[in-house]
């Protein structure tokens, strides 16, 4: 997709706003619809979009495994905290 130039522009201008508003949705999930789930699926929709419009090994350089990694076990250790927490408080 190299030669589609505003595709390209606006997928840039874009994704960084896509994750922006993802966050707002994470942190203003009880003044209406929205949450954890709705902001997980906002923020995998922009790696996904610069996904399909970059290439693969693109995204890959943008966010790396070993950063993909560390919040994969970051989110379960947060998961399972909270479920400790819960349990002794």
């Amino acid at each position: 997709m190299r030669h589609y130039r505003v595709l390209r522009i606006v997928a840039k201008l874009l994704t960084p706003l896509i994750l922006l508003f993802a966050l707002y949705v994470q942190f203003h999930g009880d003044l209406g619809p929205g949450g954890g789930f709705q902001a997980g699926v906002i923020f995998a929709v922009g790696f996904i979009l610069y996904g399909l419009i970059f290439g693969v090994d693109e995204a890959r350089r943008f966010l790396r495994p070993a950063v993909v990694r560390t919040g994969i076990a970051l989110g379960v250790m947060i998961y399972a905290g909270v479920g400790v927490v819960a349990l002794l408080g």
